[in-house]
């Protein structure tokens, strides 16, 4: 009896090494738009773990010299694409590529994918970071370069897991670092709130910028949970209100407005449409805020935090950084 219990445990070990042999060994990583919000915390999150190499791919006009010295860097045109042969050599030898690409660039994508596949790259990661972009509410709300021409690069991806690229593209919710003092309506010098009237209780995902790097990061590590799928992550499931009180626990009372939502949308999607881009800010508050819009996504889906290890967060604390 021992022997075969023996016998079931080495067989079980080789059935569970040869399927992790069987998932891309993931090592040399490059990350492409370092030099913008998330980038600084992909570089260090994939910096700081042994397991990886990581180098950095720019345009010629970023400034190469706030990445950290010891960190490879390389130059490519001003724009990805009109240099897919140059993109080639530089991606040659790489596993994986993690883009956090400028927004109004998302569509540069295609051509570093293109690239990818040629110069024998494994992984993608696209510039996907923020609403769920499948929601067709939000993309008739947004302007394109924010959720129409993300989705269609996901699309891309997915034509080409035929030719062997695997990918993963992640959910975000906004930025929590930049949405709450620039978007969704807390003033912290003045410590006033602009509320959504009606909508003030309503929860949406939000995720700091450190956890979004953790999380491309350990899906990486492992891959074979995180292949060719979208993966919804959150540091916090909040509301208006739930942060209104945080902000109010710690730095005393704060003043309040109400909104009409439906007519913030109206004025927004006016200015929008007269080429006036002050008004997205309005309309990310709107997205993000009311019901429907994607905000909410983790109603539909599954957390992907616990096969993530993602840390738990508190809300208290990460509004404290903001204050300081």
């Amino acid at each position: 009896m021992r022997y075969w219990s023996l016998h079931f445990q080495h067989q079980r070990s080789l059935f569970i090494e040869q399927k992790m042999c069987s998932s891309p060994l993931i090592r040399k990583v490059i990350i492409i738009g370092a030099g913008g919000h998330l980038g600084p915390h992909l570089v260090s999150a994939f910096d700081t773990d042994p397991h990886f190499q990581v180098s950095i791919l720019s345009r010629a006009s970023s400034d190469c010299s706030r990445f950290p010295s010891h960190i490879p860097s390389y130059c490519v045109g001003e724009n990805y694409d009109t240099s897919e042969s140059e993109l080639v050599e530089l991606l040659r030898g790489q596993d994986a590529i993690i883009s956090a690409i400028a927004a109004q660039a998302v569509q540069q994508q295609k051509t570093i994918i293109n690239a990818a596949l040629k110069a024998g790259v494994k992984y993608f990661v696209p510039s996907e970071f923020g609403h769920d972009t499948r929601n067709e509410q939000l993309a008739q709300l947004l302007p394109p370069f924010l959720v129409t021409q993300k989705r269609q690069i996901v699309e891309y991806l997915q034509s080409k897991e035929v030719e062997g690229l695997k990918w993963t593209a992640f959910v975000t919710g906004p930025f929590f670092e930049i949405a709450v003092p620039h978007f969704l309506g807390f003033d912290f010098r003045s410590r006033h709130a602009t509320i959504l009237d009606g909508h003030e209780n309503h929860h949406w995902s939000t995720t700091t910028l450190s956890t979004t790097a953790l999380a491309v990061k350990n899906a990486l590590l492992e891959p074979i949970k995180a292949t060719n799928t979208y993966l919804f992550i959150e540091s916090f499931n909040v509301s208006q209100n739930g942060i209104l009180s945080a902000l109010g626990r710690l730095t005393g009372r704060w003043d309040e407005s109400y909104q009409n939502a439906e007519e913030e949308k109206r004025r927004a999607l006016e200015e929008l449409s007269q080429g006036n881009f002050s008004g997205l800010p309005t309309l990310m508050r709107y997205v993000t805020c009311v019901e429907g819009c994607g905000g909410d996504y983790m109603n539909y889906e599954a957390s992907a935090n616990g096969l993530l290890s993602l840390p738990e967060e508190r809300l208290e604390s990460a509004l404290q950084k903001l204050l300081e």
